[in-house]
């Protein structure tokens, strides 16, 4: 049976509860325990205890009804209770007349009495009236009165601060509040500096008043307090539907910033707070400022986006209507009740609000790129070239052999001057049909990769001035370019047989090797962009075979080409060695930016044959010897893609950003949104969890929004990451919600092994925020997932978590029996040999925990506690788990002690003591258990002695 001084400690164990599920779990223990107990005392606490427990956790309903029994107690006997009893009292006075006017269906002139009864108890107690000004300001201003608003304010702040005034940190908060409401928004802003400054301390700030402030810093045009206060405040909103109103206003906030994706998100995480909605007033709250982000998504083309919720999908636009009318209904409810329009007024103009600015970055991508633009080359990536050494009297054909000799001696920045100069002196006048010719084709080859049908005309026009000519040889090598330019253009496979036959023509028709090779290269590209891969490999031996040294550019590519061919026949190795050889060639020349190149085509074939260091490395290299600034940082970004989870991410962040900027800039959404999932791993990874969460929303929004299983796998890789990402951050609830979301993208025989890891992660968010039933169901179906897949010793660890949870959640005969059924499945588990310290250690565990489940209930059973963790400590010390096993010892030393088995009790206990270290917290229990064990074996000097010892007080 239920003592006193159990529901005594429950009741203090109810104060320290942190707001929301939890703390209504215990305060209605706490009442049911005392009302079978009968003590009026205890019921008094219990109920004083529930009052703030409920208002806090989103209950004011149940709140009012507790502080009315505490009320009608109080006042038939005031001599029998406490001071503190009375001041408990007068400050809940206040919860009550803050969540009267949140009902529609409370008369205000029950509020206004309740009111007025405060008054005349804070007067004749000799309280301070600020309070009471607060509470008369606020229904006020709820009813739109801004004359009575203004009066009452002004009393509130003129009063003095007493005992019963709301405390530092939230009184500023409501009077923010209040300015913002006046459009007085620099006198809230400075109102609110002592609140974020950290000088005042409160449970509810600062997001508190960040909240209160996310307006008056829009309007004012502090656009990055803004940001920052949406980051900071709803961050701190916890697992408590409480702050239901509070998450609205964030909503709000999103539909009026051009982050209605984002709002999104945040509608679709609380629309299950709004199904048991702490009052209707949130309700509408929330329902309207749903509305605004719904109608905002509709009217941008999005309506058709699939909203996920408990009751079954909807569409934006459906739901959007929905929560309006919902809105809508509730504002004319409060309106009936208030006697005039303003609820009504207040809510449309919400629902219809105009953005505050056009769009509001709120991450660390979004601000940069919001400036972003593409790299452009750098002046020392484009050299300029002196052609002073051009002879001033060399004829024209002359100049056109030097053209064609500095092209083959890899001179490209002089190549490509005389070249332009060419072109631009003789655009016009007498030539030669072969001068026209080979000027024809120059103008091909220095045209934009982009202008292919002029680079197609060009190449004709060359043709056919060779063949006027009688060239043969440049017509067809003029004629097998413009085949391949041809190709280009028209995207036509059917012309690639007629790019192969001018090729054969081009090498037949000439003698010079270097020719020869060119055509027979030229070929090859095109061979293996088609997909012919023996032909190319063919043409490259061809091409090899013909006489003569390249220059180390030309052999470089030549060898990237047959790497190409050798990486599509999936022959990485060889395709490696090529590029590492191609490499080597360039390595301490000029030709810097074609080196970077290859690094980055070897990192990407190291990557695929597992060499992630070398993959790394190539990539850095890539980036130190890079002229080019757009070549140089996206290797950088690249080398840290592959380092996000590495102790060296943190080196790479900026480079991530800013390759996510510019792929905004770029209009490359989807490459940005893969990005951004590489950089949300890599702040993970470096401490930097709130800048993860808010750049891993981001990506999963624009994945979410494509709707197609393409991206499915990315999903479900950004929920677990905001999974992981949100529990670091003590939003457990958050990270709940997208570990449930998670299962329902998993399904299948082969994710069977990934769906328990999800149940037991859930499971263990739960249990430590002491929603043990709920986190044994989760254990219960992890296991289940991890037995049809065959884990056996997944399985085992989650039914041994399943039991203590069980136990924990007050279901005792129920943890019982599963022990018991635990120890018969471990009894027969067979684990491959790497995995048998881990079962080994799950069978400790296990005896160990039984020892208390079996103990600690209301029929306890010693000899099967004794029993069950008789083995543990010597499990604990085969594996080498020497901590474990002196915890173990402890825990049987102090069942045999309370089984009446002292001296076999004090044998454990004291190996217990020798086992853990000096400054192990065990310790002082170890000894108190052992001076017990001493006493109860008749020898209480030694016992008295271990006391003094340890610091320990002797038994009453």
């Amino acid at each position: 049976m239920t003592t006193y001084d159990e529901v005594h400690d429950l009741i203090h164990r109810s104060w320290d509860t942190p707001d929301g599920p939890a703390r209504v779990a215990i305060v209605e223990q706490v009442l049911a325990k005392a009302e079978a107990l009968g003590d009026p005392d205890l019921l008094y606490a219990a109920h004083a205890a529930a009052t703030s427990g409920y208002h806090q956790s989103g209950e004011p309903m149940k709140a009012m009804m507790t502080f009315a029994r505490c009320l009608t107690d109080y006042d038939a006997d005031p001599g029998r209770r406490s001071h503190h009893d009375e001041h408990l009292l007068l400050w809940h006075f206040k919860h009550v007349v803050s969540s009267m006017t949140l009902f529609p269906q409370l008369a205000l002139a029950r509020t206004m009495a309740v009111l007025d009864d405060m008054q005349r108890r804070y007067q004749a107690g000799g309280h301070s009236m600020q309070a009471v000004y607060a509470y008369r300001h606020d229904v006020a201003a709820h009813l739109g009165d801004e004359e009575q608003a203004d009066h009452w304010y002004r009393l509130w702040d003129s009063a003095p601060r007493d005992a019963l005034s709301d405390c530092a940190g939230c009184d500023p908060s409501s009077k923010a509040h209040h300015l913002a409401w006046r459009g007085r928004d620099e006198d809230a802003i400075v109102l609110a500096q002592d609140a974020l400054s950290g000088r005042l301390t409160c449970s509810e700030q600062p997001h508190g008043i960040l909240t209160t402030l996310l307006f008056p810093y829009l309007r004012t045009g502090r656009l990055d307090e803004a940001r920052d206060a949406h980051r900071r405040a709803y961050r701190a909103l916890d697992d408590n539907k409480a702050e239901l109103g509070r998450v609205a206003r964030h909503v709000e906030f999103c539909g009026v910033t051009g982050n209605e994706l984002r709002g999104l998100e945040l509608i679709e995480r609380h629309l299950p707070w709004l199904d048991q909605a702490p009052t209707p007033k949130t309700e509408m709250e929330f329902a309207a400022a749903a509305a605004l982000v719904l109608r905002r998504l509709t009217e941008a083309g999005q309506g058709d986006l699939v909203v996920r919720r408990v009751a079954g999908e909807s569409t934006v636009a459906e739901l959007g209507r929905r929560l309006r009318e919902q809105a809508v209904a509730l504002s004319l409810r409060f309106d009936e009740r208030n006697g005039n329009t303003y609820q009504s007024t207040r809510i449309a103009a919400l629902i219809e609000s105009k953005p505050l600015v056009a769009y509001l970055p709120l991450s660390v991508t979004a601000a940069r790129a919001v400036s972003a633009a593409p790299i452009a080359p750098s002046a020392d990536a484009q050299p300029s070239a002196d052609l002073a050494e051009v002879p001033a009297g060399l004829s024209l054909d002359g100049r056109l052999d030097l053209v064609d000799e500095l092209f083959h001696a890899e001179e490209q920045a002089k190549a490509k001057a005389l070249t332009a100069r060419l072109l631009a002196e003789h655009a016009a006048g007498p030539l030669t049909d072969q001068q026209r010719g080979r000027l024809a084709r120059l103008r091909a080859v220095a045209l934009p990769d982009e202008e292919l049908q002029a680079t197609a005309d060009a190449f004709a026009e060359a043709v056919a001035a060779f063949e006027r000519a009688g060239d043969s040889a440049r017509e067809h090598a003029a004629r097998l370019q413009w085949q391949i330019a041809m190709l280009q253009l028209t995207g036509d496979g059917s012309l690639v047989p007629a790019v192969f036959e001018a090729a054969e023509l081009a090498v037949a028709a000439n003698t010079d090797p270097k020719q020869r090779r060119a055509a027979l290269v030229r070929a090859a590209w095109v061979a293996a962009a088609s997909g012919e891969l023996d032909r190319a490999t063919s043409l490259l031996d061809r091409a090899d075979a013909e006489p003569g040294a390249l220059p180390p550019a030309r052999h470089a590519s030549l060898l990237h080409l047959r790497a190409g061919v050798l990486q599509a026949q999936e022959r990485i190795e060889e395709a490696a060695q090529r590029i590492r050889a191609a490499a080597t060639l360039l390595r301490g020349t000029d030709h810097r930016d074609q080196l970077a190149n290859l690094l980055r085509a070897l990192a990407d074939l190291l990557g695929r044959l597992g060499d992630n260091s070398g993959a790394i490395a190539a990539y850095e290299e890539a980036a130190a010897v890079a002229q080019d600034p757009e070549l140089r940082r996206s290797s950088r970004a690249d080398a840290g893609f592959m380092l996000v989870t590495t102790e060296r991410a943190g080196e790479f962040v900026d480079d991530i950003v800013e390759h996510v900027c510019l792929m905004e800039a770029r209009g490359a959404a989807g490459a940005a949104a893969y990005t951004r999932h590489r950089l949300a791993l890599a702040l993970a990874t470096t401490g930097r969890f709130t800048e993860a969460a808010e750049v891993g929303e981001e990506a999963l929004s624009w994945f979410l929004a494509q709707r197609d299983e393409e991206h499915a796998d990315m999903v479900v890789e950004l929920r677990d990451l905001l999974s992981r990402v949100y529990a670091q951050l003590g939003e457990v609830h958050v990270a709940i919600g997208q570990l449930d979301t998670l299962l329902e993208l998993v399904g299948g025989v082969e994710r069977l092994p990934y769906r328990g890891d999800v149940l037991e992660r859930a499971g263990e968010l739960l249990w430590q925020v002491d929603r043990d039933a709920e986190a044994a169901d989760r254990f219960d179906a992890a296991a289940q997932a991890y037995g049809q897949a065959d884990l056996a010793l997944a399985t085992v660890h989650a039914r041994r978590r399943q039991v203590m949870a069980l136990f924990h959640a007050g279901r005792k005969d129920d943890a019982i029996t599963l022990s018991k059924q635990l120890a018969e499945l471990m009894a027969v588990t067979e684990v491959p040999a790497d995995q048998q310290p881990g079962l080994t250690w799950e069978r400790a565990m296990a005896g160990y925990e039984a020892a208390q489940v079996l103990s600690n209930n209301d029929d306890p059973d010693h000899d099967a506690a004794v029993d069950r963790v008789a083995p543990s400590a010597e499990l604990f010390r085969s594996i080498g788990a020497f901590g474990e096993a002196a915890l173990a010892e402890l825990r049987h030393g102090q069942v045999l002690v309370v089984s009446g088995r002292a001296a076999a009790g004090a044998a454990e206990l004291r190996r217990a003591l020798d086992a853990l270290p000096a400054d192990h917290g065990a310790r002082r229990e170890a000894a108190a258990w052992l001076a017990r064990a001493l006493d109860d074996q008749g020898e209480t000097r030694q016992a008295r002695k271990l006391r003094e010892e340890h610091g320990l007080p002797e038994p009453e």
